[in-house]
């Protein structure tokens, strides 16, 4: 991940907009359409549109956009109730387009960091001035480069208290980094004081090795590596993956103790069910979610 923007922040980014046009949507963002020009709200509000992008977004394999959105509606819950339990550090990794720290109730007396790519931070930052006339008080941006910089070396001397627990967001990256990175990122959280939490994304290993069966799962990973080769620009390829039956032993050198890790058939039955609506979420990617001790 080097210092350049990133076309899956925006796809992400997407799918969330797309959310709040949908009936029973999953989860309230009136900041995300300001991110995007008003032609593109507007086509929103037809569900014709609606149901092609999604229909593109899960071209490769079915339930990409499905899982956007849930775990975007998992993330916000666990976020508020750290906020509600009185947590008073919030940390998103590979920040992207997250509106989080502009929409979340009770995190205008928070401190955020939000940690990404320089010139992720340079676009994000021209869309909050717009929206907010200036950048919102108690947010920092930090520039990163998880691949060649450690978390040490770009957060504890921007006001970073490691005597508070933190809430960290690590969503949609651990697929994009090397191993050393996410060790390095770990360890850093795991000198943190305890009761500091984090809710990470991850791909399951056998999807990332082409040795999964869910179904469509080695043609996403190759569309995925070859939009790398033909947009060099905007694309990263995937390298670090897990599996559930890992994520629990993989923890505990870090001082972390296993909360939750969820993923489709949570989903289903948390979020889906009780509304009646039936929305594809695909399995190739879980959230797990740990505690410092």
């Amino acid at each position: 991940m080097g210092n350049k923007k990133s076309g899956t922040a925006l796809v992400a980014a997407s799918c969330r907009l797309i959310e709040q046009y949908q009936p029973n949507r999953l989860f309230s963002d009136p900041i995300i359409k300001e991110f995007f020009n008003k032609p593109v709200r507007l086509l929103m509000q037809f569900r014709s549109i609606r149901n092609w992008v999604i229909g593109k977004c899960d071209s490769r394999t079915r339930g990409i956009y499905g899982l956007f959105v849930c775990r975007t509606r998992y993330i916000d819950d666990a976020l508020q109730a750290a906020v509600v339990k009185g947590i008073q550090q919030v940390v998103i990794l590979g920040a992207g387009l997250d509106t989080r720290p502009y929409r979340i109730l009770g995190i205008e007396v928070i401190r955020v960091f939000e940690v990404d790519l320089p010139s992720t931070q340079d676009s994000k930052k021209e869309k909050l001035q717009r929206t907010f006339g200036s950048i919102p008080k108690g947010v920092s941006f930090i520039p990163i480069d998880f691949n060649v910089q450690k978390l040490s070396e770009v957060l504890t001397s921007k006001g970073f208290n490691f005597a508070k627990p933190a809430f960290f967001i690590w969503e949609g990256v651990t697929q994009y980094i090397s191993q050393d990175a996410v060790t390095n990122t770990l360890t850093f959280i795991s000198e943190t004081a305890p009761g500091s939490e984090i809710v990470f994304t991850y791909i399951l290993k056998s999807v990332i090795e082409k040795e999964s069966d869910i179904e469509g799962a080695d043609d996403f990973v190759n569309y995925i590596n070859k939009s790398k080769n033909r947009f060099k620009e905007h694309y990263e390829t995937w390298g670090f993956g897990l599996e559930p039956s890992q994520l629990e032993v993989s923890l505990r050198p870090f001082n972390l103790t296993l909360v939750e890790d969820v993923g489709a058939s949570y989903y289903q039955e948390k979020y889906l069910e009780p509304i009646g609506r039936s929305l594809d979420v695909s399995e190739i990617e879980r959230i797990a979610y740990a505690r410092v001790i």
